[in-house]
């Protein structure tokens, strides 16, 4: 082996330069790097220094670039392992030439598994955000929704309790000077229907609120009776009519009948006037059908009650909410002017398997 020299030194100089850039040209670096190390053989150095960098380049090239990268680097390997030998025969017998070349597979195999655990963790990592950001998203979806929901209860019985307020008025201020026991019977029931209707907003704004053990039902198809005799002793005759044999019906779409129900009553009490009104349940295999119809004003024709169908669509937003509500189930609703005078709404409701 020839002595250490100045040459030496400054080949030793030379390869370690451009280690600098190891993390941005791990390729380039492994390749320049490997040029003194294959002069330093070639002039009779010791061919122990062909260990160390040119690993940690091999590992950085398998760490942080691609395979292709890699495949190129294992080229340059091998042809470098291959120059040394052919220029210097001696200098890496059989046995050291295999410990370099594991050594380098090792140096390349460790660099391949940190990439992989590394993607890894990214991967994991975005899949983490992702998963947050689906819940925020879906948490904010579940807001929405539920402000909508209760905006719509609320105009269901705001709705309705204000018009039951304005009929019973309307008689009270009629019989007020002919009949005063009759208007104090029609402040009485201004004064429950109020506190009714205070006890459902209530009910509605604080559900989210609400523990199992103080949880009130929704109403559904069973307490159409009782809306019907409030609005009669309010003043407008209501009849309920059930057809079919009664059976379970989910409690979502119990409540959307009842609010159909309520809706339409609730125009007839403000558009209709003192008329009456008849409610038909009709019970299906997997559906339920409402009709809701009534006479007409007590003091217009049936040409002027055709005439303004509009007038029993709450200015268009009763009509849309009972439309949307249907949607939600899949099913129909008609909505109109009877011939012979008077509105009908009719909506079918599906569920179960025809859902």
């Amino acid at each position: 082996d020839r002595a250490v020299d100045s040459t030496f030194f400054l080949l030793i100089a030379v390869g370690a330069v451009p280690y600098a850039l190891r993390r941005r040209a791990p390729l380039t670096v492994l390749m320049l790097a490997s040029l003194p190390v294959l002069a330093l053989i070639g002039l009779g150095y010791s061919s122990s220094v062909i260990g160390s960098g040119l690993f940690l380049a091999a590992y950085t090239v398998a760490a942080w670039k691609g395979l292709r990268s890699v495949a190129a680097a294992a080229g340059w390997v091998v042809v470098l392992l291959t120059a040394i030998a052919i220029v210097q025969p001696g200098a890496l017998p059989p046995g050291e030439l295999l410990t370099n070349a594991a050594l380098f597979v090792g140096a390349f195999g460790l660099g391949r598994s940190i990439q992989g655990q590394r993607a890894t963790s990214a991967l994991l990592h975005e899949r983490a955000e992702l998963a947050v950001e689906a819940r925020a998203e879906s948490a904010r979806r579940a807001v929405t929704e539920e402000r909508l929901r209760i905006a719509q209860e609320l105009h269901d019985v705001i709705g309705h309790s204000l018009s039951v307020i304005a009929l019973q008025a309307q008689v009270g201020a009629h019989v007020i000077d002919a009949d005063p026991a009759e208007a104090k019977a029609s402040l009485v029931a201004i004064s429950g229907t109020s506190r009714t209707a205070l006890t459902e907003i209530r009910r509605i704004l604080g559900a989210m609120h609400e523990s199992e053990e103080s949880y009130h039902p929704a109403p559904g198809l069973s307490d159409v009776s009782s809306l019907a005799a409030e609005l009669t002793d309010a003043g407008l005759p209501v009849e309920v009519r059930t057809m079919g044999t009664p059976h379970e019906v989910p409690t979502a779409l119990g409540m959307t009948a009842y609010r159909l129900t309520q809706e339409a009553l609730t125009n007839v009490a403000k558009h209709a006037g003192r008329t009456r009104a008849t409610v038909t349940i009709r019970y299906e295999l997997g559906a339920v059908r409402l009709e809701i119809l009534d006479d007409g004003p007590a003091d217009a024709s049936p040409t002027d009650h055709a005439a303004a169908p509009s007038g029993h669509t709450s200015g268009g937003h009763g009509l849309l909410g009972m439309r949307e509500r249907v949607a939600v189930w899949g099913g129909t609703l008609e909505a109109g002017s009877r011939p012979d005078g008077g509105y009908a709404v009719r909506a079918l409701l599906p569920f179960g398997g025809g859902r």
